[in-house]
């Protein structure tokens, strides 16, 4: 692969980077995206961590529509490749990858966890030039709305995100000008409306597969992908990374057969026409009519039903709340 530059943008570029933008997407219909913002603030207190993703969904969306609702994006990164996996190039020598900055999140004043701010920080993010150059929320959502991106039901593009659940509900919130609905039914109607049925969550994904745990780099690692560019916990970055990974782990463990059908290597998991796979941190929407060779029945949310539950969620100002 050539060299990839991340394209940074500010209000003063953002115009002119969404008409690059709109230019890529002519041909390139894979999408990836990762976003940065203050870190989680609130949790359901005595559950650990590490057990938010087998609280029922409707529990764990009450979890993720209170923290988004609560914080301000920082920035989103934005990667999109054609049918052969290369990234847009414009006629250069280099290929892109976008990182947006936005300005909706003070540093000084707004809800954070601190040791969150203290790693991007670390890792280069610069909350006082967000807050100076950024971009307006609402001016990013017209353009992208406007870009063809979003809003089609039967949308062309495949979305890829890597435990997507705060990527997916920030972009939402930003999109819709208002916080997160209270019923978790409207929400994936809502999700399925504006990204259409082809939403993979390679975090869930890989699940089914031998050998594959832990976070992004983690996965990177183990299938021998290498970050490009940028640092870690950098949106546009993260975003590389994670399309990256996803085109590797498509070659790893499905492989195309003779039949000009995408064969299964792994377990018999089929990807091919399913129509959606969305696992934002326990919330699981795919067809629930396919099942997989394995005799595995893909989860459906809605079998859940949804009742209104009240938790009690705490403040987290350090890793742990208790």
């Amino acid at each position: 692969m050539d060299s990839v530059v991340v394209r940074k943008v500010w209000k003063e570029n953002l115009v002119e980077e969404f008409e690059l933008v709109k230019v890529a997407l002519r041909s390139h219909r894979t999408v990836s995206i990762d976003t940065e913002f203050p870190g989680v603030v609130y949790r359901p207190a005595n559950v650990d961590g590490h057990d938010l993703g087998k609280l029922p969904p409707n529990w764990n969306y009450q979890v993720i529509r209170d923290n988004v609702n609560s914080t301000n994006i920082i920035q989103l990164g934005l990667a999109l490749c054609d049918d052969k996996g290369c990234l847009p190039d414009f006629g250069t020598e280099c290929q892109y990858v976008w990182e947006f900055n936005f300005k909706d999140f003070d540093v000084y004043n707004d809800l954070q966890n601190p040791e969150s701010i203290e790693l991007l920080e670390r890792q280069g993010i610069d909350f006082d030039k967000n807050l100076k150059e950024g971009i307006e929320s609402a001016d990013f959502a017209a353009l992208i709305l406007e870009s063809g991106l979003l809003g089609n039901h039967h949308s062309a593009f495949t979305w890829v995100t890597f435990h997507g659940a705060y990527d997916i509900a920030h972009l939402m919130k930003i999109l819709i000008r208002r916080p997160l609905p209270y019923d978790l039914t409207e929400f994936m109607i809502m999700v399925q409306s504006i990204f259409g049925k082809r939403l993979f969550d390679l975090k869930h994904m890989m699940k089914f597969c031998d050998g594959l745990y832990g976070g992004l780099e983690k996965v990177a690692n183990a299938l021998g992908v290498q970050r490009l560019a940028g640092k870690s916990h950098q949106a546009g970055s993260d975003t590389l990374l994670t399309l990256q990974t996803f085109k590797k782990f498509l070659d790893v463990y499905f492989k195309e057969q003779n039949n000009g059908g995408l064969g299964v290597r792994h377990n018999g998991h089929l990807l091919t026409k399913m129509q959606l796979n969305l696992n934002i941190a326990g919330l699981k929407m795919i067809n629930p009519h396919q099942l997989n060779s394995a005799g595995l029945k893909m989860i459906y949310p809605f079998s859940h039903g949804f009742h209104v539950i009240n938790l009690n969620l705490c403040r987290q100002t350090s890793a742990i709340c208790n």
